[in-house]
């Protein structure tokens, strides 16, 4: 989890530099200052020679891998290597389950967002195209191999909650979590989605 020093974690990532989008920008950018206190200029990324991505936000792992490890954000931190321990939580707890299809179907999804929760190791607000058009961000949670887990979009005035619920650890409770689409690699027969070997 990120700490109190780094405006609870937020990255903000600009990755659109259309003629005319500086305006959009920074509206979003007001309304994350006026909801985060988003003053930090290590946590904006925000420059058209290093970050002028389109829809690949995933390149400024190459610009800047520390923020995929974490190193800038938690001196603590330890990269998840595998997902052994939650996967096998998460048979086990299927295992044990003898109750009706739609009990056991609201089971599968909750053990899917536990899964997803222990292999996020952080998130990103992407201000792409997308949401320079529309104000709606996206909000990218990465493991860390830089794989999205989930993915939305949200309003910026809600990004304020969506860092609290992180920062307290109760984000497998909020639907910008648990309601999110689900990345490629965590999808059934994904690299790191079902079937799980039981």
């Amino acid at each position: 989890m990120p700490n109190e020093g780094h405006c609870w974690g937020v990255i903000w990532l600009r990755t659109c530099y259309d003629d005319g989008s500086e305006e959009a920008h920074q509206k979003l950018l007001n309304v994350l200052h006026d909801e985060l206190a988003l003053e930090l200029k290590e946590n904006i990324l925000d420059d058209v020679a290093l970050y002028d991505y389109g829809d690949d936000w995933r390149r400024i792992f190459e610009v800047v891998p520390e923020r995929l490890l974490q190193e800038l954000l938690d001196d603590d931190y330890e990269p998840q290597t595998a997902l052994d321990e939650p996967q096998a939580t998460m048979r086990e707890m299927l295992r044990d389950l003898r109750v009706d299809e739609v009990t056991r179907a609201n089971a599968w999804k909750m053990a899917i967002v536990r899964l997803h929760l222990d292999a996020a190791g952080n998130y990103v607000l992407v201000a792409d195209k997308v949401a320079l058009d529309t104000g709606k961000v996206l909000v990218v949670f990465f493991d860390d191999c830089g794989r999205t887990v989930r993915d939305s979009r949200i309003e910026a005035e809600l990004c304020d909650g969506l860092a609290g619920a992180w920062f307290d650890g109760c984000i497998d409770e909020d639907n910008v979590f648990t309601e999110a689409n689900i990345g490629p690699d965590y999808l059934t027969g994904g690299s790191c989605g079902p079937p799980l070997a039981t």
